[in-house]
């Protein structure tokens, strides 16, 4: 069965543009309306009534999709979509997926059956396909933080390779040669690209990751991180640093080096990244990577309202810098 995105592609226009034409909702030269029509009436394309009729009456409202409330970082960056939202007369709809895929979904029908007018997206995995058919039907939506390369859409993600090589060539540059990583769940490209990212520091300094000394269970908040390093330092030949890939992880092994009496910095140095206002004020303060957060919402809350507002030009990937934050918790490996 043809969908809106065939006749786009046929008719060489973009999907907003053969949106219009079926609504008849905005201005379309002849000359586009026309190829519109040969597309739809060549591939047989009947358009869904009932879509039709709600993205006639969609309503101001702006779905957000994280995937857990209780990170700070996906509140922060919450925070700058609906700071962008609210000014232009959008309401942000903030709905928690608790990392299940069938949640996400579940989140999306609804709020495409209140009419939302667009979406903005931290995919826990496995929706691509339902995303691609909001897509076809028109809908915009804009993917943050985690990537999907597979859906031709604007996204605007932070770089997590670039970031991860810094905390290890910090911890490098430290002297540090045996290094543990608290990873979580490598199914997200966000997470990818972090574990390629310390692949390659490692690789370039000649020295080969123990995967003894690799932790990639649970979720990404700080039981994981204290589970991770019970793992990870109870090692016959423990590492020197540990770089857990949140800072909410990142947490969980200090209060686990505080509870089995071990000295950060002095006996192991401790890495996160998000960079949260919580890694300033722990004991020892965090050194981690900053990731620009409130930003991330920011610029993926604009882009989206420049799509609604009729923006039609190719998708936009946008990829926004980190930077590594030296605090107390890294020092020179002990001597052994």
């Amino acid at each position: 069965m043809a969908t809106i995105k065939d006749v786009a592609e046929l008719a060489s226009v973009s999907i907003a543009t053969v949106s219009r034409v079926l609504n008849s909702s905005a201005y379309v030269s002849p000359e586009l309306e026309i190829r519109v029509h040969q597309a739809i009436e060549q591939l047989g394309y009947r358009p869904n009534a009932l879509a039709r009729h709600l993205r006639r009456s969609e309503n101001p409202t702006i779905g957000i999709l994280i995937p857990d409330s209780k990170n700070p970082f996906f509140a922060e960056m919450a925070k700058g979509a609906e700071d962008v939202c609210f000014p232009q007369g959008f309401v942000a709809v903030l709905c928690d997926t608790d990392e299940q895929p069938s949640k996400a979904i579940g989140h999306l029908d609804l709020l495409y059956q209140q009419r939302a007018a667009g979406f903005m997206v931290v995919s826990p995995g496995q929706i691509t396909p339902h995303l691609q058919q909001l897509l076809d039907d028109g809908y915009r939506i804009v993917i943050v933080d985690r990537a999907l390369s597979s859906l031709e859409t604007d996204s605007v993600v932070s770089d997590n390779y670039g970031g991860a090589r810094q905390a290890v060539e910090h911890l490098l540059a430290l002297g540090h040669r045996r290094i543990g990583f608290i990873v979580s769940n490598l199914e997200h490209e966000t997470i990818q690209g972090r574990w390629a990212g310390v692949k390659d520091a490692m690789l370039c300094a000649g020295i080969k990751i123990d995967p003894d000394l690799v932790y990639t269970e649970g979720d990404e908040l700080p039981a994981t991180g204290y589970e991770g390093a019970e793992f990870i330092l109870e090692h016959k030949n423990p590492p020197t640093a540990i770089f857990a890939f949140n800072d909410m992880m990142a947490l969980g092994v200090l209060r686990y080096a505080q509870q089995h009496k071990i000295d950060v910095p002095k006996d192991l140095s401790v890495v996160g990244f998000d960079d949260m206002l919580l890694a300033s004020y722990s004991t020892p303060s965090l050194t981690t990577i900053l990731q620009p957060k409130y930003e991330l919402g920011q610029k993926a809350a604009r882009l989206l309202l420049r799509r609604l507002r009729g923006d039609e030009s190719q998708f936009v990937r946008m990829t926004l810098p980190t930077k590594l934050i030296v605090r107390e918790s890294t020092a020179p490996p002990p001597a052994r």
